[in-house]
């Protein structure tokens, strides 16, 4: 694997990256960061511009002077700011489910599903 793709604390937002927008604990969005676009919230307006080139974890001001934190794509983020719909597998059900298949490091699975992909996020990674 190209070092470049691993997620990492020191690696730098890129255009086409996806992301997490953290505004506080229960307000939560995965963003594609495109060069060109904005992205508009109760705390104000963030260019995505500004976003790269910029660390995961950074704080980014509005023009408001409102925040919000940049996160790396992790398993259990992409979970939380999934749209919650009936089907989903939250972690506590992932984490049963793998734990009752005996998956460990080095197994092979073989998932099909048509819902959000959460669980296979979270065995995958």
């Amino acid at each position: 694997m190209d070092s470049s793709m691993k997620i990492s604390f020191n690696r730098c937002i890129r255009d086409g990256d996806l992301i997490i927008v953290y505004e506080r604990h229960d307000t939560m969005k995965a963003v594609n960061v495109c060069e060109n676009l904005v992205l508009q919230n109760r705390v104000g307006v963030f260019k995505h511009s500004d976003w790269i080139r910029k660390p995961f974890g950074s704080i980014i001001f509005s023009n408001k002077g409102g925040y919000v934190y940049l996160l790396a794509l992790t398993p259990e983020l992409w979970t939380l700011v999934l749209s919650h719909r009936t089907q989903i597998l939250y972690i506590a059900d992932i984490s049963f489910v793998i734990l009752y298949l005996e998956v460990v490091p080095g197994c092979l699975v073989l998932e099909s599903e048509t819902s959000s992909g959460s669980n296979g996020t979270c065995v995958y990674l």
